[in-house]
């Protein structure tokens, strides 16, 4: 509906989080430029917020390894409402995609984070802990609190750490992906089963879900991220693990 030119390069952050907060809707997407959707996004990302209110942070993309970046909330109320457990449910050559996308041939060093993923699950739907932010879908709230002042980095971690990671977890909500890969990296090597993925896309549309209210607990983040190194730590952790059905490599995962 709006198409926003700048005179000069911005960068990701401070172009797009003064649109977010004036923005009406529910749901607001903030994605990189270089990202294939697949049909059935939307309907994959909204399933999840549907279905799991305390979400407040949702990428089509799952990873393996990010189960213990900026998820707090997710950690301490999962586990204490018995809703964590390890499934085998991502595509591990998606997966492999990502990681070589952005040129990281080590992220899966550890094959385990490929073959088991650390998930919660109500009902019949289920989806992974943890997720990147190169495309996520945030609830509104969320930017309520994001840093007054603008960044004026046109690029660096810590800004995608200050304007959408850290005011998830200041908003008491849960960072989660769909288990099914729902969007590609492009990264800037073009390949031909990205032209591939690109020819199968429909843009076939289904009817958008009605968007339930955020659900919290009303307890300190401090608090959850003391108990949280309780129950992760290094001595704690396989023992968690197998309780939550690792079935195998609970030390090394």
């Amino acid at each position: 509906d709006q198409l926003i030119h700048h005179a000069t390069n911005q960068g990701k952050i401070d172009a797009v989080i003064p649109v977010a907060r004036t923005c009406s809707e529910e749901l607001i997407t903030i994605s990189d430029g270089d990202v294939l959707f697949k049909d059935g996004w939307v309907q994959g990302v909204e399933e999840v917020f549907a279905t799991i209110p305390e979400a407040g942070m949702v990428s089509p993309v799952p990873h393996g390894t990010t189960f213990f970046k900026h998820t707090t909330h997710t950690l301490f109320d999962g586990f204490f409402k018995r809703k964590l457990r390890f499934q085998s449910l991502c595509d591990p050559k998606d997966m492999l995609r990502f990681a070589e996308s952005i040129g990281s041939d080590s992220m899966y060093d550890n094959n385990l984070r490929l073959k088991h993923q650390l998930t919660v699950r109500r009902g019949d739907v289920s989806a992974v802990v943890g997720c990147g932010h190169f495309v996520s879908t945030l609830r509104k709230e969320v930017f309520s609190h994001v840093p007054e002042a603008p960044s004026k980095i046109a690029y660096a971690p810590q800004t995608d750490r200050d304007y959408i990671d850290l005011p998830n977890e200041k908003a008491g909500l849960w960072r989660l992906a769909t288990t099914t890969n729902y969007a590609y990296h492009l990264g800037n090597n073009p390949q031909d089963w990205m032209r591939e993925a690109f020819e199968a896309i429909t843009g076939s549309r289904s009817e958008t879900t009605d968007i339930p209210p955020s659900k919290k607990w009303n307890i300190e983040l401090g608090f959850k991220k003391l108990v949280n190194r309780m129950l992760f730590n290094k001595y704690m952790k396989p023992y968690i693990f197998r309780r939550l059905g690792l079935k195998e490599g609970a030390k090394e995962y």
